[in-house]
């Protein structure tokens, strides 16, 4: 038997395995393919997460801010509430002091007529005077009302000569009232008209429901010094002599 044929058949073998061998193995197309598919969904998921954080912090963002400014333009309106709170208490208390005691000044911008329709500032009046008596009486030329400004009117060479005070008759009567009072009596002082009673109730003398409180008071550069309310018209003038004369020492 020949060996011909079997060394043909056993190259051919070497030759089937050889091909085999170097046969290149094909890559799978579907699995590279889903992997990129799955990677994409994941990224497009977190970029959906992303995007979704970004738009809640913009809004986050958004809403500190308006609280912020709203914090803020709070913040500035308090203290611009608060001094015009507190400007118009002072006002107040400055303007609506019922009732003046001794030891306090007279309001800077209370102002009166004098019988002549004459405007005076009592502080400033009050001031240039550096002592100043204002006697209060119910009514012009009534008794008792006459006995006590004849004597101031009698004192008034001492009070206003030796002692240079100055002198203010106060009543709720019109001029027309007081002029005849001031003439009639030849007062040599002033009287002040004060109808609406905004001195009298601020010194204290308004008889309530109405009229006046016989009174006197003094005041030295503006301070009331002395407060006499409810006395007789002798009790008013000459009280008014000692007390101005003790302030002049």
């Amino acid at each position: 038997m020949s060996t011909a044929p079997r060394r043909s058949k056993r190259l051919e073998a070497i030759k089937d395995e050889l091909a085999v061998s170097t046969e290149k193995p094909q890559p799978l197309k579907s699995e590279p393919v889903k992997k990129a598919a799955s990677k994409g969904k994941v990224v497009k998921k977190e970029n959906s997460k992303a995007n979704g954080k970004t738009k809640a912090g913009k809004k986050d963002t958004k809403s500190a801010t308006t609280e912020s400014k709203g914090k803020s333009r709070s913040v500035k309106k308090e203290p611009i509430v608060i001094e015009d709170d507190e400007k118009a208490k002072e006002e107040e208390d400055e303007e609506a002091k019922t009732e003046l005691e001794e030891g306090d000044i007279l309001p800077k911008n209370l102002e009166l007529e004098t019988q002549d329709s004459k405007k005076i500032n009592l502080l400033k009046y009050a001031k240039d005077a550096h002592i100043l008596v204002i006697f209060a009486y119910p009514k012009a030329s009534t008794p008792g009302c006459t006995r006590q400004a004849q004597g101031f009117r009698d004192e008034y060479s001492k009070l206003n000569g030796d002692l240079k005070a100055s002198v203010l008759g106060l009543s709720a009567d019109n001029a027309a009232a007081q002029t005849k009072f001031k003439e009639k009596q030849n007062l040599p002082y002033d009287l002040l008209c004060d109808p609406s009673k905004k001195l009298i109730t601020l010194l204290g003398c308004k008889k309530t429901p109405s009229g006046t409180i016989r009174s006197h008071f003094i005041f030295v550069d503006g301070v009331l010094k002395v407060k006499k309310v409810k006395i007789s018209p002798e009790a008013s003038f000459k009280g008014a002599l000692e007390q101005v004369t003790e302030l002049s020492k």
